[in-house]
């Protein structure tokens, strides 16, 4: 009887799990200060006379910090579970979803301070 030993896969490594876990927790506190942040984009208008405005930006300004937010935590999340799965390296995940919520927080304030034309 002829014994072929059986390819293990490599073990997940512990610094990397918990790394990912406190990355991911320190991201989705970024996003729930961004989203706390935007609710004061909506003092952009506050300048505003009759026909100065262009609150069509102020919606833009929400959706772009908000769905960007949303958008990065639930795609990293997606991918931590993806790489445990696949035994990849998870730590890099959260890291980008900071990077897009601090990047569509931006985007959404340079829309939200054209709210105001200046005329």
């Amino acid at each position: 009887m002829t014994y072929y030993p059986t390819a293990q896969q490599p073990r997940q490594r512990t610094w990397d799990v918990v790394f990912t876990i406190v990355l991911y927790c320190g991201a989705a506190v970024l996003g729930l200060l961004a989203a706390y942040a935007t609710a004061f984009f909506a003092f952009a208008a506050d300048a505003c006379a009759y026909d100065n405005c262009r609150e069509d930006y102020l919606g833009a300004a929400f959706v772009v910090s908000w769905g960007g937010t949303a958008l990065a935590l639930a795609g990293s999340l997606v991918m931590i579970i993806i790489a445990a799965v696949k035994r990849w390296s998870m730590w890099y995940w959260p890291v980008l979803a900071a990077v897009l919520i601090a990047t569509s927080f931006a985007t959404g304030l340079a829309l939200a301070s054209q709210v105001h034309s200046g005329s």
